[in-house]
């Protein structure tokens, strides 16, 4: 069986979904995980986990050793760009490994084994678990020199690695939605050469024989079963892992920290549950958090937007200022009048910024009413809001 372990750095406090994540490492005992961090609460990890005692400042000293640059990451954030050197930086942890990993602790694993077999590893150098692009969340790479150095053929490298801009260096410039509708990486202008690039190039030149296949779930599709380390959506697809990237968070979902996971859980759209929705608890916890509280939300959202609308009160008090998100970028300015409107560079967008009634904070777009905004002076951001519950932040 070929040896695998995957790697994750994480600073700062474990999340609430970390008990999660361990509960569905710990069924996939023939794979080992290491995280690298400085949180020091205690944990009862399973015997595959081991969390290495790291600060953000040991991880500059060693990736400076290692990639032979002046490394000095500043944000949690950017170790995500690293992600690739990982083979590079953290050698001496992956010997006696035939492949490493990068991998995302907002996650929770189905059977690893079941999808990655023997065969898959015995052919293939590079897997990703998207057809689309590479995926930071969960990768592999063949602990050989060649992929492990496979980021140094990115002529940006170094400028990616030196710089404090993240630009999502692992997958693909944030083209990620130009890429999910069939678009090719070659065909529309980046940044920087990313690992997609990289990885197509080589293995068009028959120097890399990389995988892409589709065997992750993301977003809210509910309907997700976890059972003693079974992963399964409708009770029909075994599932490799569910990215909780949109779940942790949308303003809809219920995030509760489990001290202890049973064997059995259900992943609903908005829900984590225990129970079974033949139970009462699993009926009414259903009604509740993924239908009735939702759509008070929903409902409270388009009950603001309309009378915001109608009351047209502008926003004058926010300082002109562009803010940016992976690649996007919106910009508050003033007109004469001294009232704020929001534009998108490098679009023809113009929009007049309209007082929220119920919400003093926060702003609707006027012409947009499944998105509302809100500005925090203190932290210098905007957060965007849609109906559906998804949030983002822009700095």
């Amino acid at each position: 069986m070929k040896k695998i372990i995957l790697i994750n750095c994480y600073f700062g406090k474990f999340p609430w979904y970390f008990n999660l994540f361990l509960k569905s490492c710990s069924y996939n005992i023939t794979v080992d995980f290491i995280i690298f961090s400085d949180n020091k609460t205690a944990y009862s990890l399973p015997k595959n986990v081991k969390i290495i005692p790291f600060t953000i400042e040991a991880f500059n000293q060693l990736a400076t050793q290692k990639l032979v640059l002046g490394i000095s990451v500043k944000s949690a954030y950017k170790l995500c760009d690293f992600k690739p050197a990982y083979g590079v930086i953290f050698q001496e942890y992956i010997k006696g490994y035939d492949f490493w990993g990068m991998t995302d602790i907002d996650i929770i694993f189905g059977r690893i084994r079941e999808f990655m077999t023997h065969k898959l590893l015995e052919t293939y150098d590079v897997i990703s678990v998207r057809n689309d692009y590479p995926t930071g969340s969960f990768m592999l790479f063949k602990n050989d020199q060649t992929a492990n150095n496979l980021f140094k053929k990115s002529k940006d490298y170094k400028k990616v690695f030196l710089s404090d801009t993240h630009y999502c260096f692992d997958e693909c410039n944030f083209k990620h939605y130009f890429l999910q509708e069939g678009g090719d990486i070659f065909d529309i202008d980046c940044e920087i050469e990313t690992m997609h690039h990289v990885i197509k190039k080589a293995q068009i030149g028959g120097n890399l024989k990389a995988h892409f296949d589709f065997l992750v779930i993301e977003g809210l599709p509910g309907q997700l079963k976890w059972e003693k380390g079974f992963l399964s959506f409708k009770n029909e697809f075994e599932v490799l892992l569910h990215h909780l990237i949109l779940y942790k968070t949308n303003k809809y979902t219920r995030k509760v920290e489990l001290k202890t996971v049973p064997d059995t859980f259900y992943i609903d759209k908005y829900l984590i549950r225990q129970n079974e929705l033949t139970s009462i608890k699993g009926f009414f916890s259903n009604l509740f958090y993924n239908k009735m509280l939702p759509s008070f939300y929903k409902l409270f959202f388009k009950v603001d937007y309309y009378f915001s609308i109608k009351f047209n009160v502008h926003v004058k008090n926010i300082k002109s200022k562009i803010f940016s998100l992976n690649g996007l970028q919106m910009e508050i300015l003033k007109n004469s009048d001294n009232e704020n409107f929001i534009s998108v560079p490098r679009s023809k967008f113009k929009g007049k910024i309209i007082k929220s009634i119920f919400d003093g904070n926060c702003f609707f777009i006027a012409h947009s009413p499944l998105t509302k905004y809100c500005y925090t002076e203190e932290l210098n951001q905007l957060k965007q809001y849609r109906l559906n519950g998804n949030t983002q932040t822009f700095k």
